[in-house]
């Protein structure tokens, strides 16, 4: 199979039929017009309008039709791939704002020092 998309930004008239697999998740945003589209395991159907997003299920052929005339545009990697390249910038965060671990050796001594009335 080949993948959904090739282009970035599609044009299809009305009745014309599209479909592909994607090979990873992408976004689907229809910038005009009405399109029809149904996925493979999934029993219901979606229309969207100009202005609608949809993230393409990586895997299943995903079959697209133009109600009337409509352009849509494609972006690979969808939220999740937000997500991805949020990790780095998170573990950073999380090393600020983690405190040092105390290190046994210097509670041990000044647990000893207080005992002898250092």
């Amino acid at each position: 199979m080949r993948g959904l998309f090739t282009n970035q930004m599609l044009s299809l008239q009305a009745g014309e039929v599209i479909s592909g697999t994607a090979t990873r998740a992408e976004t689907l945003r229809v910038r005009s017009g009405q399109v029809w589209i149904t996925v493979e395991g999934i029993s219901h159907d979606y229309f969207l309008h100009a202005g609608d997003c949809f993230t393409a299920v990586p895997g299943r052929l995903t079959v697209l039709q133009a109600e009337q005339d409509a352009g849509v545009e494609h972006r690979r990697g969808g939220p999740l791939q937000k997500l991805r390249g949020a990790a780095p910038v998170l573990r950073r965060l999380a090393r600020v704002l983690t405190p040092a671990p105390v290190a046994p050796a210097l509670l041990q001594r000044a647990r000893g020092c207080s005992d002898a009335g250092c």
